[in-house]
C-alpha cells in the first residue's frame, strides 16, 4: 500500500482505528505539533497529562518502526477488517487517488463527476 493511501484511510476511516492505534496516531500528531519543544520536559509532562502522547508500551510498540510504517500497517488493517466500510475514491479518467472520499473533481487531472452519484 502507498503512503497516499494509507494516509487517507487513516484521515477519513480513523473511526475505525482501535484503542491503541488512536492513541498511537494521537501520539504521532503531539509530537509532530511539539516539533524542537520536544526538549522541554514540562511540556511534555502537560501533554501526556492530558494524553496527547503516550508512554504506553504497547502504544509505543505500535510505532517503533516510524510513522509511514505505523500508517501502512494500520491502513492494511483496517482495509481488511473494514472493506465493505471503505470507499477508495480513485478518478474514473487517471485512476488517481482523490482527496477525500466525497470528492467530485479530480486534483491531478481535473476531471470532474458532478453530476454523477456516490456508489453506495
Amino acid at each position: 500500500m502507498d503512503k497516499e493511501l494509507a494516509k487517507y484511510i487513516i484521515k477519513y476511516y480513523g473511526g475505525l482505528l482501535n484503542d491503541y492505534e488512536r492513541k498511537a496516531y494521537q501520539h504521532i500528531l503531539s509530537m509532530s505539533k511539539l516539533g524542537w519543544r520536544r526538549k522541554n520536559k514540562k511540556l511534555l509532562k502537560a501533554y501526556e497529562s492530558k494524553g496527547w502522547i503516550s508512554t504506553d508500551p504497547k502504544v509505543l510498540e505500535l510505532i517503533k518502526n516510524g510513522t509511514e510504517e505505523f500508517f501502512r500497517i494500520t491502513a492494511q488493517r483496517i482495509l481488511n477488517d473494514h472493506n465493505e466500510q471503505i470507499f477508495i475514491n480513485n478518478c474514473s479518467k487517471c485512476k488517481k487517488l482523490t482527496r477525500t472520499p466525497e470528492a467530485r473533481q479530480c486534483r491531478h487531472c481535473g476531471n470532474k463527476w458532478f453530476d454523477e452519484s456516490k456508489p453506495e
